[in-house]
């Protein structure tokens, strides 16, 4: 910890002396301003004595030209910069607001010839003690801080192409915790009829059509009747497009997640009935009640989600409707994930799987469902036994031997 005292010199006027350490040793630094003095001693708090003062050392020495992580950052975040493509302008905003809520806390003020290993360690140290921006009462996810450090990772890669400033990269396999993913949930049939008995009749459409398709909810809200096709046999929507954070302002229709993503998926006459009377093809099917326009996820989960999983977990009201209480905590994703999960119960092999979710990878689709698969490891020593049987020695040969 910094202090910050002030000390009178011989002349009559006052400069203001922080105190500090550097490697366990006694070091000071010596400002005209109080305010100086006290931005100082906070930065010590933050990234450490040894690169406070390598900070100011920077910013005071004209010759250096060194830009600081931050200066750095916004330049590689900049559009104009050219040095970030191929991400939309919403993820760009969210990229300078993820910086300076994460990294640029500790590391912002260092020059990026001066950051090593060990800073970019105490910075993920203090960031993995941060409290989770959804509930304070519990620790930022593992997944949050592995992004965090994508994005520190991918600017110290841009410092190091420009050749300018340092040959490597300090964030460069640096060692996070693992932390406690959250897990999918999965609801059963009976699950998904509790859930929907209490779920407001004019959302059952949206909501049967997430768990029908396994749509992604910015997939599911963007879909226009013009995209659904009921000559073919089966009748089909196309995904082709979803909402995406815009710079400023309402989200805005753009390409899904991947290139994969744009898939057909089909449908059945049940689902399309519950969809109701078809309208012009450029009307969205799933509407707000109030806008007319595109739903908002904030608001759906605060107005019709959260009261819905709430009325389904009530023993009392369960017992009224002649219901088993739903003992799990959903989200609208677990509607997808809900809809795998049925699949593979049924035998449909993963690759459908995969190409009806819309998965860039196959492992992606094995590593989040595969352990689902009905009977698998028993099948596997099936298909072994009757494949290698008169191959191997049997345990008499081998005994006899």
């Amino acid at each position: 910890m910094a202090s910050v005292l002030p000390r009178k010199n011989p002349g009559g006027t006052v400069s203001w002396r922080v105190s500090f350490r550097i490697d366990g040793r006694q070091a000071q630094e010596s400002f005209s301003t109080e305010k100086a003095a006290s931005s100082f001693g906070k930065l010590v708090d933050r990234v450490g004595g040894r690169a406070a003062r390598e900070a100011r050392l920077a910013r005071e020495s004209k010759s250096v030209g060194v830009p600081t992580l931050a200066e750095y950052t916004m330049k590689y975040l900049d559009l104009d910069s050219g040095l970030l493509t191929g991400i939309a302008a919403g993820t760009r905003k969210d990229y300078v607001g993820i910086a300076a809520r994460s990294f640029l806390e500790i590391l912002g003020e260092l020059p990026v010839t001066s950051i090593e290993k060990s800073d970019v360690g105490r910075w993920v140290a203090w960031q993995e003690a941060q409290p989770s921006a959804r509930n304070a009462k519990e620790k930022v996810a593992a997944k949050t801080v592995s992004n965090y450090h994508a994005l520190l990772s991918s600017v110290m890669a841009s410092v190091v192409v420009d050749g300018k400033y340092r040959p490597d990269n300090p964030a460069y396999k640096t060692r996070l915790s693992r932390g406690t993913p959250r897990k999918p949930v999965f609801l059963s049939p009976a699950e998904l009829s509790t859930f929907m008995h209490f779920a407001p009749a004019q959302h059952r459409a949206l909501l049967t059509f997430l768990v029908g398709t396994g749509c992604r909810w910015g997939e599911a809200t963007a879909v226009t009747w013009g995209d659904i096709e009921t000559a073919t046999s089966p009748a089909t929507v196309s995904i082709d497009k979803a909402w995406v954070k815009s710079e400023d302002g309402p989200p805005a229709l753009g390409p899904p997640k991947t290139p994969k993503s744009v898939r057909p998926i089909s449908l059945w006459p049940e689902i399309l009935a519950v969809l109701g009377p078809r309208r012009a093809p450029s009307q969205l099917v799933f509407q707000g009640a109030v806008s007319g326009n595109h739903i908002w996820y904030g608001s759906f989960m605060t107005r019709v989600w959260n009261p819905t999983v709430a009325k389904a977990q009530d023993r009392s009201l369960c017992a009224v409707a002649g219901l088993a209480p739903l003992e799990k905590s959903p989200t609208p994703h677990d509607l997808r994930h809900t809809h795998a999960s049925l699949l593979i119960a049924r035998g449909a092999p993963l690759p459908y799987i995969q190409a009806r979710l819309g998965h860039e990878k196959i492992t992606t689709t094995i590593d989040v469902y595969g352990h689902l698969l009905p009977d698998a490891h028993a099948q596997m020593a099936d298909i072994m036994q009757g494949e290698l049987s008169g191959i191997l020695p049997l345990h008499a040969e081998l005994e006899a031997s």
